[in-house]
């Protein structure tokens, strides 16, 4: 990824540099990532969320959308279903 080029203008670069960073983080965390939170009934197909991690509130764990036997779907960070 290439540096925010500071010609952008003073409004605007300090927001696409914030932007950069985010993205970076993302890339390679340096610290705890906090994960969305949503319960199971609201759960967004997993397919449209291919290998994505969710915090499923009203089943106190961890999601995560994995392809079993070819389709994708949620299942619980041990493997078990949700």
């Amino acid at each position: 990824m290439r540096p925010v080029d500071p010609r952008f203008g003073f409004p605007l670069a300090p927001t696409l540099q914030e932007m950069q960073d985010v993205i970076l983080e993302c890339e390679t965390p340096t610290k705890p990532v906090r994960f969305a939170q949503i319960a199971q009934a609201d759960l967004p197909p997993a397919a449209d969320w291919p290998a994505t991690a969710i915090l499923v509130t009203d089943h106190h764990c961890l999601a995560v959308s994995m392809q079993v036997s070819g389709a994708w779907e949620w299942r619980r960070a041990d493997g078990g279903p949700l």
